[in-house]
């Protein structure tokens, strides 16, 4: 596969493949060295002039397995840039409080001296 220069995303991984956590150091490579000719094949902006290249197309496209390191890594890339699913949790503290109701109301006098 050919190379057209180094390849970054800096929306999505401002720091590199390399330090986000999600890439080997081999994938973060591939991405670097080939990311630009892999996007460009996948949007058909280039054609493919070897095997590499057309067999990339072939698996992207699901004409055939994915089973090339440049495949692999390409829908490794695509997954952890797709839409991405957030996900909130609630959490309620389920403390007792160190009073209960009927304690509170023994501690209030009542004055049962009423003069009528």
């Amino acid at each position: 596969m050919r190379s057209d220069g180094k390849f970054y995303d800096d929306k999505n991984f401002p720091r590199g493949f390399n330090r986000s956590g999600v890439f080997t150091i081999g994938e973060a490579s591939i991405l670097e060295n080939y990311g630009r000719t892999m996007s460009a094949l996948q949007e058909g902006k280039l054609t493919p002039i070897d095997e590499s290249e057309k067999q990339f197309v072939a698996e992207i496209s699901g004409q055939q397995e994915i089973y090339s390191d440049f495949g692999k890594c390409w829908r490794k890339y695509q997954t952890q840039t797709g839409s991405k699913v957030r996900s909130y949790t609630l959490c309620v503290s389920q403390r007792k409080s160190s009073r209960s109701y009927e304690e509170e109301s023994d501690d209030v006098e009542v004055d049962t001296d009423i003069d009528y």
